[in-house]
């Protein structure tokens, strides 16, 4: 083996080695939790790097209007995030036809990009078309590299390599935009009645929780419990309908979620859980692109799994961070879960998720919220309350004994267990 051919080789094992690390960074650059034009950056500066480039950018196919949108760029002077290849039905079929990585010869370019070959897109060396199973999701186009260097064998197979990554990368965020775009225009539309408020929105929670089996009622109970312990705290009717529409509204961003991981029957992938947990960000973009009459409902739809001390997410904040309708959605949602089947374990009896609340107070959940959940598992017991305002908790029996039991536990770690005497 001649030393040229060694040092080839040599070169070629450092190239490879350089596309592996970059196959394992994409995964936690893809998701982390930022916008995705972020995302879109980071992946493919990423990608550039692997391969010496120095000119870059990503784009997604958008099949209803047939053009390729820029997802992000690097190094191209008339190439941004705000371009797009508007394509005729014969540029289309060329990039469908586009099996891997090509070097643009002229006459391939002036099919692919027709009159576009002269003006903006002219720079660009080398074409990476990005498919799944559904077929042309996007494409990734190359311009020049370091030392002016062709793209040669080698780059083409790491092109290859990384493609399936992007293409899954573009097709998740293709599909998130798809629903978020779907879900924003019919609360838009929800936004714009002047009456059916409640009933409307009853429809749309009962519509969420039908994706998984499990869910179903849900984000319903979750809205009732919410509006009675936000009567029992002595909150205005007003406060109280828009604490309601919060919890019916919480978990909107689990319509993005794969029901294969959300009725996952045993212990999540860390990807996994970041894929529900990203539930409240997702949420949290449909939610503030429409204008309510209650403003809290963005806050609560992004903080509902936050905790006092800090522990919960997405932004870890603290109990003096959050609103009393975040706090009160976040005891309801975990009340319903504690007592509700999920696909890897049976819900808890009320009493027990009851204590384990209080045992959980104040380190996790606002105490006053507890004891207004204790509140109304009291007024549920004497049957009282059943209407709008305070809907009371159906099903929910707790004997008085074990309420006065729970109320003592509580005020007992508020005080520390402190006796007062005149």
């Amino acid at each position: 083996m001649t030393l040229t051919e060694v040092v080839d080789r040599n070169n070629n094992l450092v190239r490879l080695f350089g596309v592996l690390k970059t196959l394992a960074d994409l995964g936690p650059a893809a998701t982390a939790e930022r916008d995705f034009s972020e995302t879109a950056a980071d992946v493919l500066a990423k990608t550039l790097h692997a391969l010496d480039s120095v000119q870059g950018a990503l784009f997604v196919f958008e099949p209803n209007s047939c053009r390729l949108d820029c997802l992000a760029s690097h190094g191209f002077d008339s190439i941004c995030s705000a371009s797009s290849i508007a394509m005729s039905r014969g540029q289309a079929q060329a990039w469908f036809q586009l099996v891997q990585a090509t070097n643009l010869r002229p006459e391939v370019r002036k099919i692919l990009f027709a009159q576009e070959t002269t003006s903006s897109f002219a720079d660009i060396k080398c074409a990476q078309p990005l498919r799944v199973a559904s077929g042309f999701v996007g494409a990734l186009c190359l311009g020049r590299r370091q030392d002016d260097a062709e793209y040669g064998d080698v780059e083409r197979e790491a092109l290859n390599l990384l493609a399936g990554h992007l293409a899954l990368l573009v097709q998740n965020h293709s599909l998130t935009e798809s629903l978020r775009v779907q879900v924003a225009d019919n609360l838009r539309l929800l936004s714009s009645l002047n009456h059916s408020y409640e009933d409307a929105l009853e429809a749309f929670a009962t519509t969420i929780d039908a994706k998984d089996l499990h869910m179903r009622g849900h984000s319903m109970r979750v809205g009732r419990y919410a509006a009675g312990m936000a009567s029992s705290l002595g909150m205005s009717d007003a406060d109280i309908a828009g604490i309601r529409a919060a919890g019916q509204l919480h978990d909107i961003g689990k319509v993005t979620v794969d029901k294969a991981v959300s009725n996952k029957p045993s212990t999540l992938r860390p990807e996994e859980f970041r894929q529900i947990a990203d539930h409240t960000v997702v949420g949290h973009q449909i939610v503030s692109s429409v204008r309510f009459p209650w403003p809290q409902i963005p806050e609560v739809v992004r903080s509902h799994h936050e905790r006092a001390d800090g522990s919960g997410y997405p932004d870890n904040l603290h109990f003096d961070e959050v609103s009393l309708p975040t706090r009160i959605i976040a005891v309801a949602d975990t009340f319903d879960a504690m007592t509700s089947d999920r696909p890897y374990r049976k819900g808890l009896p009320v009493v027990k998720a009851a204590d384990e609340l209080v045992r959980l107070s104040p380190e996790k959940f606002d105490s006053n919220v507890i004891q207004s959940l204790l509140v109304q598992l009291r007024s549920n017991f004497l049957g009282n309350g059943s209407d709008r305002t305070n809907p009371g908790m159906p099903g929910l029996n707790i004997p008085a004994v074990e309420l006065d039991r729970l109320s003592m536990s509580l005020v007992g770690k508020l005080t520390g267990n402190r006796v007062y005497s005149a």
